[in-house]
């Protein structure tokens, strides 16, 4: 910034300078020049704007358990997640990088609750089956309720929350929310029975599968909300195509030679 000192004072515009005052000053400044985004700046803008509204499209369907469950900047370790999931993607889609082609799977394990991880809460692993007749069955298994469960001291009652997220992978916009009843799991039980939960869903072309699951525990109607004592976490993330999961195969990692010298140098010992 500089000083206007002549007799003659200008405001405005004057090719790349702009006049203006300041307070009691007549000052001059030159314009921010245009930064020229490069191609690839482009694609990787393009890209990243994809991965974030991939992100919001998961944030916005599980919004019942991310406002229960929610803590430590959620918004922003979902968008880090999808980002490492368009990597995936092979480096000729840049710039047109879609989830479809990237690995979904790398979504299964998202907590919810940055402090607490679901897996201290809920001991045991969930199965997820798509059978030949095209049912979907979530699988909670038998066993006793103090090796499943790492309760609150005073709760009489855990709940588990599951929600179901079926979405189009080919930009039609078709999806599916599935809203579970909760789970309630009284704690003086001393058995927790195999639970099944069955989904009848249209699997006709590409599409994703996504399921969270959160658990909470209660004192009577009263929600313990300690954030040591609730967990909420993405158990299940597929890509399925007909009712078929569909694997994700990486591309394989390009090597580089490394081309040993021929003729090496030798050190010369001086005598004294």
């Amino acid at each position: 910034m500089a000083i206007q000192n002549g007799i003659i004072k200008i405001n405005g515009q004057l090719g790349d300078l702009v006049f203006y005052k300041r307070g009691n000053t007549d000052v001059v400044r030159q314009k921010a020049a245009h930064q020229q985004q490069t191609e690839a700046s482009k694609k990787s803008s393009r890209d990243f704007g994809a991965a974030s509204r991939n992100a919001a499209y998961i944030r916005k369907a599980f919004a019942p358990l991310v406002k229960l469950y929610a803590y430590g900047d959620l918004l922003n370790r979902l968008n880090k997640r999808f980002i490492e999931i368009f990597k995936t993607i092979p480096a000729e889609h840049a710039g047109d990088k879609k989830l479809i082609d990237g690995n979904i799977a790398l979504l299964k394990g998202f907590e919810f609750n940055s402090s607490k991880a679901l897996d201290q809460l809920w001991l045991r692993e969930s199965d997820l089956r798509i059978e030949p007749d095209g049912l979907v069955k979530l699988i909670l298994p038998k066993g006793e309720i103090k090796a499943l469960l790492k309760p609150h001291p005073k709760a009489t009652e855990a709940r588990l929350q599951v929600m179901g997220f079926y979405f189009d992978l080919d930009d039609t916009g078709g999806y599916e929310i599935m809203e579970v009843n909760d789970l309630v799991i009284p704690l003086n039980n001393s058995q927790f029975p195999k639970t099944t939960l069955t989904l009848n869903l249209n699997h006709q072309g590409d599409k994703a599968l996504v399921f969270a699951l959160g658990i909470s525990f209660f004192s009577g109607t009263a929600r313990y909300a300690d954030r040591r004592y609730y967990a909420g976490k993405i158990i299940h993330a597929l890509h399925v195509k007909d009712g078929v999961i569909v694997d994700f195969v990486a591309q394989p990692q390009v090597e580089k030679e490394i081309v040993e010298q021929g003729e090496k140098l030798s050190w010369v010992v001086e005598e004294e």
